[in-house]
């Protein structure tokens, strides 16, 4: 009441405005999360309410616009005093109050449904828990790779020592047969010096340029490199030729004046 007269706003009714807004808001963010197909955070409820909140306020200034440019100025009598107002305004606010109960309420939400905030803590449980399980996983799977580690690298300690079993074992066979044989040619070399000796005494008895030139021969054979080869001269011309007719000596490929005796292998 204002200067002796009562005014009434004329506005929709209040539970409609707010299931009209709630509709809206939940239309709203179910079409969102159909159209994004992608999961729905905290962060995105948040920043879908500050939107709300400024449609809200928005459609609050244009109702406060369309209230203030509507509204009906009813003059009361002289005879009215404070009494009658109270009672007159309270009369109003029950029937508003007793109208709005017996409207049946149309686009209400559905009661014990899922809200969001629920269902939004709902879906991050979810990921916790499948974040644990994966965790979990990753670790047997880490452990599984550590073992295979460990197996192989006892695996390339095994095959470390085999080798170095192997090549043990090969250097003694190399040096089992090399002794061998050097102790064949050692006896083959007795055997062809002794044969030798026994055919020079028959064919040049009591010849010591002979037995000498062989001797020589004999060491450069031991000695071996370059030292292989001896000089022909003409004093041992006849000794040179005797021992090439027996496949005892051989001759330099590059140079026939030099002479060698042959491999006993």
């Amino acid at each position: 009441m204002k200067n002796g007269c009562i005014y009434i706003f004329r506005f929709p009714p209040f539970h409609r405005r707010v299931s009209r807004y709630f509709k809206c808001f939940v239309s709203t963010i179910k079409s969102e999360r159909e159209e994004k197909k992608m999961e729905y955070t905290l962060q995105d409820a948040f920043e879908a309410l500050k939107e709300t909140q400024v449609e809200r306020q928005k459609e609050i200034e244009d109702t406060m616009t369309v209230i203030s440019n509507n509204y009906e100025q009813v003059a009361l009598n002289k005879t009215c005093n404070p009494e009658d107002v109270r009672k007159k305004q309270h009369k109003l606010c029950n029937s508003l109050f007793n109208k709005i109960i017996l409207e049946e309420p149309k686009d209400y939400p559905i009661p014990k449904t899922s809200d969001l905030h629920v269902e939004v803590l709902t879906e991050l449980e979810k990921e916790v828990q499948n974040a644990h399980q994966l965790f979990e996983k990753m670790k047997t799977q880490l452990s599984d790779i550590k073992n295979d580690i460990s197996y192989l690298q006892n695996k390339r300690m095994g095959l470390k020592k085999m080798k170095e079993a192997y090549l043990g074992a090969n250097e003694l066979t190399a040096n089992t047969t090399y002794n061998t044989e050097h102790i064949i040619a050692k006896r083959i070399f007795r055997t062809v010096k002794k044969d030798l000796h026994a055919v020079v005494e028959k064919l040049f008895p009591e010849n010591q340029n002979f037995k000498e030139f062989l001797g020589e021969l004999t060491t450069s054979y031991t000695r071996g490199g370059n030292n292989l080869y001896v000089d022909v001269t003409p004093e041992t011309l006849d000794f040179v030729n005797f021992l090439l007719e027996a496949d005892i000596i051989m001759y330099h490929r590059n140079d026939k004046t030099k002479v060698r005796l042959m491999d006993m292998l």
